[in-house]
């Protein structure tokens, strides 16, 4: 049964992928930026909600999903209590997903998407402070997660945006948000600045258990992989073939790498790689495009450049915070590869008609 959901979720989220990216190639250009919009403002609203649980739990000590969620799903999951630091409880937001990690690691892929279409935006243009409050936002939700997979996903999506935008670091653009985020950040921390630093070294010590946990579960692979190379388990078995070591039946690889070697074997991983280089491959041709627009005088140029490598940046981030969090088999993923996989052949319509 386990394995019989698993080949159909993915037969589902590819078929998807198929048809969106046929209905969007065929779409005009503003179409594709609502699309954007919509997707980017979906994250937004889960995480405007993760930050107004967070707030409401620590004020009443009561969860906020039973006053909306369980009247929608007939479950009451809520936040994330996570310790106990100076007598006050330390709550992770999770918002509308099941777990903190999952919501950090979704808002990798906003944050790094329209940080460039930020920072390219011209002077006086109309999104300018609202992309800038917006990336503040989700910079203090993502902080609020507490989720260091999610921080890796950011940093090393920022480390790819240094490359083409390195001259921007300093500019005043770029620093009067982080400024803004800065200044908010004093005024919680200087408020109960030993809680603050207790939960700061709790999740920056790689030796805790929860680190120590992601780590041995890639101690999993080598038996898999010699007793069944090539398919693996099968897919979405995980939990089931390893229910005596965990003492729980719906306990993932907590990996996606983990996941697909152990359940589709060598050819699940080659076939993931064979994926993930075309899509690559997909951003590749935007950037390409984007620069062509932009020696052919287009000013769509100005904007198609950000968004290549700002999809770029949230691919980087997106696969190296599933190092040790599954996120890639969720839906926002493959709207993601949607967007991802159709921008070339929306964009590249215009220099076509030229």
């Amino acid at each position: 049964n386990l394995f019989l959901k698993g080949l159909v979720v993915f037969a589902v989220h590819f078929a998807f992928v198929l048809a969106a990216v046929g209905y969007l190639a065929r779409r005009t250009e503003g179409f594709y930026w609502r699309t954007l919009a919509w997707f980017v403002g979906g994250i937004a609203v889960n995480a405007a909600y993760g930050l107004l649980e967070l707030l409401y739990t620590q004020a009443t000590g009561n969860q906020l999903d039973s006053l909306f969620i369980a009247h929608l799903t007939g479950e009451t999951r809520g936040i994330q209590l996570f310790g106990v630091a100076s007598g006050t409880n330390i709550y992770r937001t999770n918002g509308l997903t099941l777990d903190p990690n999952h919501l950090g690691i979704l808002l990798v892929v906003p944050l790094l998407v329209l940080l460039p279409l930020y920072v390219r935006l011209e002077r006086g243009h109309r999104l300018r402070v609202p992309l800038a409050l917006l990336l503040v936002f989700l910079a203090l939700v993502e902080l609020a997660t507490l989720s260091r997979s999610a921080l890796l996903g950011v940093v090393v999506g920022l480390v790819v945006l240094a490359v083409p935008y390195r001259r921007h670091i300093l500019s005043a653009r770029l620093l009067v948000p982080l400024g803004l985020l800065a200044l908010i950040l004093v005024v919680v921390v200087a408020q109960r600045t030993g809680f603050y630093r207790t939960i700061f070294n709790v999740r920056t010590s790689l030796g805790s258990h929860s680190a120590r946990t992601h780590f041995d579960l890639y101690l999993l692979l080598s038996p898999v992989l010699r007793s069944h190379p090539l398919f693996g388990l099968g897919l979405n078995t995980f939990s089931e073939y390893y229910a005596f070591l965990t003492g729980k039946t719906n306990w993932g690889p907590h990996s996606y790498y983990i996941s697909v070697l152990t359940e589709t074997g060598l050819v699940g991983g080659a076939l993931f790689l064979v994926y993930l280089a075309y899509l690559v491959d997909r951003l590749a041709a935007l950037r390409r495009v984007g620069r062509a627009l932009v020696r052919a005088g287009e000013r769509a140029g100005e904007r198609v450049r950000p968004l290549s490598w700002g999809l770029t940046a949230a691919l980087a981030g997106t696969l190296a915070a599933n190092a040790f969090y599954l996120t890639m088999q969720m839906p926002y993923f493959v709207a993601f590869a949607m967007l991802a996989f159709a921008a070339p052949l929306v964009f590249a319509r215009r220099l076509a008609l030229r």
